[in-house]
């Protein structure tokens, strides 16, 4: 199944965004689980040559614990950088068969993106989470995939 940047756009929406008026949630690390919650479960039906990824759920923690971090910058510019490495770090290594993911190629677009869904402060709540994806999208699509070369 190919990665749909609307779906993991909704989940961002419902699962991690604050409503329109609400805030963010005072627990860094609680808004980084709910963020690598919706990443791992879309992530998670990724396919490169007819293989899912297979580790996409065993590495949500990590890609918590790098979010984390980037939640706590005071700085949106630093933290949508931080939070398009912290992706970056997750996808590299992903398991498709025999096949593993390299880093993104895309990783600075997708945090120049991201960045600007955070620091522009009327944007809506569902173009932001659009924006997020997107950037996550193309960062995804930009990893190249290798497969060992049969003897």
């Amino acid at each position: 199944m190919p990665l749909i940047p609307s779906v993991l756009a909704q989940s961002l929406q419902t699962d991690w965004l604050p409503s329109s008026d609400g805030g963010w949630s005072e627990n860094p690390q609680a808004s980084a689980d709910a963020f690598a919650g919706a990443v791992a479960n879309w992530f998670g039906q990724a396919m490169a040559a007819g293989f899912p990824c297979s580790t996409a759920a065993a590495r949500k923690s990590q890609l918590m614990e790098q979010v984390a971090s980037a939640i706590q910058m005071q700085d949106p510019l630093a933290s949508g950088q931080q939070l398009a490495l912290a992706f970056m770090a997750y996808v590299a290594g992903q398991s498709f068969g025999s096949g593993v993911a390299a880093p993104p190629i895309a990783t600075a677009a997708g945090g120049s993106m991201i960045a600007q869904a955070f620091s522009t402060l009327e944007m809506e709540q569902s173009v932001r989470a659009n924006l997020i994806a997107s950037a996550l999208h193309v960062m995804a699509v930009s990893s190249i995939v290798a497969f060992p070369q049969p003897p």
